[in-house]
């Protein structure tokens, strides 16, 4: 692809972002799982339309879209890059967008056996980051975790953890864990930044008790 078709695509404006974070935690507020291992995308559905609500998405400038799929590089293929939970657009062009993939964390089976999710969390959705099948000409994306036994701190702890364990392939820059976002002074959000091929990239990290 030349240099001059990548002209047109805009950056996810960065100011935007604790707007659309801070409005997540409003919405989630309330959030709560109706069965006790419900599939993250019903909650979703109702995080998105609780936060439809909300006067930055009633009246703009944001437009919420639920299980966008993604088209595939190749404007011949068949077959969708992909599925995001979440995506947010602001008017820029079908490309630039700001991405959010959810998954359950803790959550106890029928058997009561306890599943932490990490896995999931990091290899099912952190790595579509890191690998460009979501926002491939973005620097930002979040990943969102719904805690489903309420207990945050060793929701964040065990997430933590884990991308401790996979540096490398996460592609981690200093200091190679999950920190505390430098744009929130209280709410409870962390980031952990990454080298791509061509650019930096942050991943934003929300966690709600559902």
């Amino acid at each position: 692809m030349s240099e001059g078709t990548k002209d047109f695509r805009k950056l996810f404006p960065t100011g935007y972002i604790p707007i659309i974070l801070t409005n997540i935690f409003l919405a989630g507020e309330t959030l709560r799982k109706k069965t006790p291992n419900e599939i993250e995308n019903k909650l979703t559905r109702r995080l998105g339309a609780k936060m439809n609500q909300l006067p930055e998405f009633r009246n703009g400038p944001f437009s919420l879209h639920l299980q966008q799929e993604l088209p595939p590089s190749d404007p011949d293929s068949d077959s969708p890059e992909g599925y995001v939970d979440i995506l947010i657009s602001c008017g820029y062009g079908s490309e630039t967008y700001f991405a959010i993939e959810a998954k359950r964390l803790r959550v106890r089976s029928v058997k009561g056996k306890m599943d932490a999710g990490n896995d999931d969390y990091v290899n099912k959705g952190m790595m579509r980051f890191v690998s460009g099948q979501y926002a491939p000409f973005m620097t930002t994306g979040a990943m969102l975790g719904y805690v489903y036994d309420g207990d945050l701190q060793k929701a964040c702890s065990g997430v933590d953890r884990y991308i401790k364990g996979k540096i490398k392939e996460l592609r981690l820059l200093p200091p190679e864990k999950m920190k505390r976002s430098s744009l929130f002074a209280t709410k409870g959000i962390f980031e952990t930044r990454h080298y791509l091929t061509k650019r930096k990239f942050c991943i934003y990290h929300l966690f709600l008790g559902v």
